[in-house]
């Protein structure tokens, strides 16, 4: 599976978008800027924000045992899929978990797709939830800058984004219950029919496995029907698999 940027929380309810008044409206109206979600999760208890990609390194950690407002800065490990259809580093901002879970995370760790990173937590916040924002690019200074309105944005290479040009929404994943009207896309699905190679030489596999035997292999700009979906693998014939992701639908 290509490298996607998902949402990472396994129930979406959004509690203020970045255009929230509570206070987050002058993240997005100051200078500079960044786009910040509250995340609710399933209830008001303390559910996980999990890892959104194939690897993110830890790469900050600020506020456990201080007056600060508890916060961890990720980047991840290999450029992803954004959702507006670009492709970069991603940096992700967490704000709110609590001490006892911050503690058990080190700068430099690496958690992998879905791996629970750390809860909801309500350090500088008066109810559990997360303050995600999140950008393109490396992680950059020390994270975040004070703008024009007072208010600590993300600042990395690129910059911050609207998390709807970010992250895309694993249907098998993500429950969706609130998102704000913002309007988020579902993760690419592939299903069968007919397929162009775009890429100069793709492996032939006797299954659907990543790891399984290669028995051949089709050339760029090759055309094959694929009869079976499985993830991001298709049937091309018997005991004959292919990776999706390096080829483009067509019609005819």
């Amino acid at each position: 599976m290509k490298n996607y940027l998902i949402y990472p929380c396994k129930t979406m309810r959004i509690t203020q978008s970045y255009t929230g008044t509570t206070s987050h409206l002058p993240h997005t109206t100051g200078a500079p800027k960044d786009y910040p979600i509250d995340e609710g999760c399933s209830d008001t208890g303390r559910d996980y924000i999990y890892c959104p990609c194939d690897g993110m390194k830890v790469k900050r950690i600020y506020g456990v045992g201080t007056g600060g407002t508890n916060t961890i800065w990720l980047e991840s490990t290999e450029k992803v899929y954004f959702a507006d259809g670009s492709k970069n580093y991603c940096t992700l901002l967490i704000t709110h978990p609590d001490d006892a879970d911050l503690k058990k995370i080190k700068v430099g760790q690496i958690f992998t797709r879905k791996q629970k990173i750390c809860r909801e937590g309500k350090d500088g916040a008066t109810a559990y939830h997360l303050h995600i924002s999140a950008g393109k690019g490396k992680f950059t200074g020390n994270g975040w800058k004070s703008n024009s309105k007072g208010k600590y944005v993300l600042t990395c290479k690129n910059g911050a984004f609207k998390p709807e040009a970010l992250f895309f929404i694993d249907e098998a994943f993500t429950k969706l219950i609130n998102d704000k009207g913002l309007g988020f896309k579902p993760m690419p699905a592939y299903s069968t029919g007919k397929y162009k190679v775009d890429t100069a030489v793709l492996n032939v596999r006797k299954g659907s496995g990543a790891d399984d035997k290669v028995v051949g292999a089709v050339l760029l700009g090759q055309k094959v029907t694929v009869d079976k979906v499985v993830g991001d693998r298709g049937r091309i014939g018997k005991n004959r698999w292919i990776c999706l992701d390096y080829c483009k639908k067509v019609t005819k």
